[in-house]
């Protein structure tokens, strides 16, 4: 594969080695597709044909033009030749949303609502049951419930992690945040979207360093939980700049900014972003603007050491729960 990055190959030629990948991926048996699918109807077989890792082979972007081929030529043309013309075997393709959309520059959108139903999105349900089965492997009946934590309902889910960081961001009865809420605000973008590994790093980091037992209701306490999203931060923006390429200079861009100018929200002649860099951190969740003024999530905010201004930090959580986050 990585002999062929290396070559200006055009979209038919691209086609060529897909097709070629795929014929070779039963064994070289095949000199085509059709007598493929003519082998398979006469067994009664059906076979689907997946594709991943392109992130890696791809080194996380994808910037060249042949490399923008490739991608095209796989998933608009490979998947809409075998859609039409083959009924015995499929075509699956695993690929980050934001390298279709650098590849694919003429119509995205509707490429995008062709296959939307079809997103791999993480509900936030999702993300909270992942956060109760993990704390039950470490803590013996942490999770007491009959159903199985993957069934379990949200009202179910909610209670257990009670246990975990409490009702609120203080007393049950205070005025502080929903813990649960709060928590996955904090740590999703604009988009509303938030990973295992989200979960996973934001309990490792709000455990390494348990403190005072201020709450006796609860093992993680507000402190902890506000201070690992912090940390989490930092290494949630050095993926970002690993994995969307576009917005490595934007981010550069923010955190070389004078201590002064990083305030939110700011203005849009503040850090003088031009009409892509606001578009590219606004469809991958990393700005919003609301009445003319710029926001970030807290997930990039702490490593690029933004400040509020008086007021700001429950517009922002607002806006991140927006995004239902609940």
């Amino acid at each position: 594969m990585l002999q062929h990055i290396r070559k200006e190959y055009d979209p038919l030629q691209w086609k060529d080695i897909w097709r070629e990948m795929i014929l070779n991926s039963m064994g070289g048996s095949y000199q085509s597709l059709e007598e493929l699918e003519e082998d398979l109807s006469s067994q009664g077989l059906k076979v689907v044909f997946m594709i991943d890792g392109l992130e890696e082979i791809f080194s996380q972007t994808v910037t060249s033009k042949t490399e923008k081929n490739a991608v095209v030529s796989l998933c608009r043309d490979m998947l809409n030749e075998i859609k039409i013309k083959y009924q015995n075997f499929g075509l699956m393709v695993f690929l980050r949303k934001d390298m279709a959309r650098d590849a694919i520059t003429i119509n995205f959108e509707q490429f995008n609502s062709l296959y939307h139903s079809l997103e791999l999105r993480w509900s936030s349900t999702e993300a909270l049951r992942l956060a109760v089965w993990l704390v039950d492997q470490a803590v013996p009946d942490f999770y007491k419930e009959e159903a199985a934590i993957e069934m379990a309902p949200r009202e179910v889910i909610d209670r257990t992690l009670h246990k975990l960081w409490g009702v609120k961001l203080g007393k049950p009865t205070s005025n502080e945040a929903n813990s649960s809420r709060w928590i996955l605000a904090a740590l999703s973008d604009f988009n509303g979207q938030l990973q295992a590994r989200d979960i996973i790093r934001f309990l490792e980091k709000s455990t390494v360093n348990m403190g005072k037992d201020i709450y006796h209701d609860r093992y993680l306490m507000p402190v902890e939980i506000k201070k690992a999203v912090s940390d989490c931060s930092v290494e949630k923006i050095s993926e970002i700049r690993q994995e969307i390429k576009a917005l490595e200079p934007i981010l550069d861009k923010l955190e070389n900014a004078p201590a002064e100018k990083k305030i939110l929200p700011f203005h849009n002649d503040t850090f003088h972003l031009s009409q892509t860099e606001e578009k590219v951190m606004k469809q991958e969740g990393y700005l919003r603007v609301e009445n003319d003024k710029y926001y970030l999530p807290e997930i990039i905010r702490h490593a690029l050491k933004f400040r509020y201004e008086r007021g700001s930090r429950p517009k922002v959580l607002s806006l991140l729960l927006k995004k239902g986050v609940d």
